[in-house]
């Protein structure tokens, strides 16, 4: 759904400008066998060119609404909106049965950054962790910031394995590029078929999470 969802938003702009270039062909056309002045045909022509300028403009107009609805402003992650409503189409049929796993993740010590080192480092803290989300994830995983100091990662079609690789990379990576500000990364995961309802697998993620945070710097699978 992602994936088909983010090609669609990216070829909006080129159909709606080709919708608008076949309409002003089509009356340009219907207009040269009903009428020969060359005026109208430059009208026409004009129309048309018009048309293709608005379709493609109202395309990006359409992109730029989708990014400011969708999209963490700071860190240019998913926000928490889109997250929350892709995990419930995840987990509706047909893509319950597909493997995957929900991470919750929070930063260590966060209010320390920002009260020895300003809110400016906290930002940079904050994507920071982002940039390290986007690079070790593949393109059709998904990751947000839901607020604060606390993100969230649902990996689609991973194995158990893949998902202990992938968030301990991140954990690693987190905490090298963190160094200098004494803090770390708490992660709690659980596997997409753990629950059959979003609230609940946020649920047991949570949890797993909390107890991640008891010892700080670790993961913690649910039970």
């Amino acid at each position: 759904m992602y994936k088909h969802r983010t090609i669609m938003l990216k070829s909006l702009p080129v159909i709606l400008g080709i919708l608008g270039l076949l309409f002003g062909l089509s009356c340009y056309l219907l207009e040269k066998h009903a009428i020969s002045n060359e005026w109208h045909y430059f009208y026409w022509a004009i129309f048309f060119v018009i048309q293709a300028i608005v379709g493609i403009a109202y395309g990006l107009l359409i992109r730029k609404l989708y990014h400011f609805v969708y999209t963490d402003s700071l860190t240019q992650l998913w926000n928490r909106k889109y997250f929350f409503e892709t995990l419930k189409q995840e987990l509706r049929p047909p893509n319950a049965n597909n493997d995957g796993f929900l991470c919750m993740l929070d930063m260590d010590n966060f209010k320390c950054i920002n009260d020895t080192y300003g809110h400016q480092a906290g930002d940079d803290a904050l994507k920071t962790l982002a940039v390290v989300l986007q690079k070790h994830t593949n393109p059709t995983d998904v990751a947000a910031r839901l607020g604060g100091d606390e993100f969230a990662l649902l990996l689609r079609d991973a194995t158990q394995e893949t998902a202990c690789t992938t968030v301990e990379t991140i954990r690693q990576t987190v905490n090298s590029k963190l160094a200098k500000y004494n803090s770390t990364v708490s992660i709690g995961i659980v596997s997409s078929t753990a629950a059959t309802s979003s609230d609940k697998l946020l649920a047991l993620a949570d949890e797993a999470l909390y107890q991640a945070k008891v010892h700080k710097d670790c993961i913690v699978f649910s039970k």
